[in-house]
């Protein structure tokens, strides 16, 4: 078993390194942020893409209120009859309003603006329906109804998703690749600083693997005190963003929320950090002692 040897100077005097763990914080803040952000986006909007992949929208905005009334019944009757349909229900004046007062502003939704009738239908995950013809079984009722399936801006709305999530990787891989560069630099600087003591060590015969030890023990002290600041200063932003953005598109989507459980995976960060300083460090003295034999 090697034994670990300490001749390095004081961390507070090791002008080559000293500022290492702030940088490392830097680094584990970006990453926590990218983790973070992708798992409420994934989360938050998948569940609400997932609540309206079965729903379709039948709008009836015929201008005469009897002939209106009338088609809704017919309307209502055919998506019943209809194979795949699940559920049919009729919005009623206040949930209307709601649906327009993000829109138009509060108050502006008033009794003479001519507002449609909406249905809210649920269509079975079992049966296909044929979207086509149920237009088509509309139009015969009138010419002024209209069917939205939702599919279109969903599939557009969920590559963007799928955009940002690979855009988070891509940031997370990136944050990692300059970590280690950064360690390699840190420890190449450390060693150059200790050139002489290295080689005075060597001669009386310290082993390589116990002066890669006493540079693997210090960068991972490193690499956990940055991780655990850039971790810290993560939640707390992330905190403050979703209290000030918590009325932000109040009615029109439910703005996504902090996923107690998943985010609680994002503690292992700093021991991460820790791991990636310690093996990067390690094979980097490791590299170099070779060099100098």
């Amino acid at each position: 078993m090697i034994k670990a040897i300490h001749f390095l100077p004081d961390e507070k005097n090791h002008e080559a390194t000293r500022l290492l763990p702030y940088v490392m914080a830097v680094m584990v803040y970006l990453s926590a942020l990218a983790l973070m952000g992708s798992m409420m986006l994934h989360k938050g909007f998948g569940e609400w893409t997932d609540s309206l992949s079965n729903r379709l929208t039948v709008q009836i905005t015929t201008a005469d209120s009897v002939a209106r009334d009338a088609q809704l019944t017919a309307v209502i009757g055919l998506l019943r009859k209809t194979p795949g349909i699940e559920h049919v229900r009729a919005l009623n004046e206040v949930e209307i309003k709601k649906l327009l007062e993000p829109w138009l502003g509060v108050g502006n939704v008033t009794d003479d603006l001519p507002v449609p009738d909406i249905l809210d239908v649920t269509v079975s995950r079992n049966l296909t329906v044929n979207l086509d013809a149920l237009r088509s079984m509309l139009a015969k009722v009138s010419e002024n109804i209209h069917l939205d399936d939702h599919q279109q801006w969903l599939g557009r709305f969920l590559r963007l998703m799928d955009m940002v999530e690979y855009t988070a990787l891509g940031i997370l891989l990136l944050v990692v690749l300059a970590t280690v560069c950064i360690v390699i630099f840190g420890t190449k600087a450390g060693m150059a600083e200790n050139r002489e003591t290295i080689a005075i060590m060597h001669h009386l015969g310290a082993q390589d693997g116990m002066i890669a030890g006493a540079y693997q023990s210090r960068f991972m002290k490193y690499g956990l005190k940055g991780g655990i600041i850039g971790l810290i200063l993560a939640f707390i932003t992330l905190v403050s963003l979703i209290y000030l953005s918590r009325d932000l598109a109040s009615g029109l989507i439910k703005m996504p929320e902090l996923p107690i459980v998943q985010v609680s995976v994002l503690l292992v960060i700093p021991f991460c950090a820790a791991m990636i300083s310690m093996l990067t460090a390690r094979i980097t003295v490791m590299r170099d002692l070779a060099r100098m034999v």
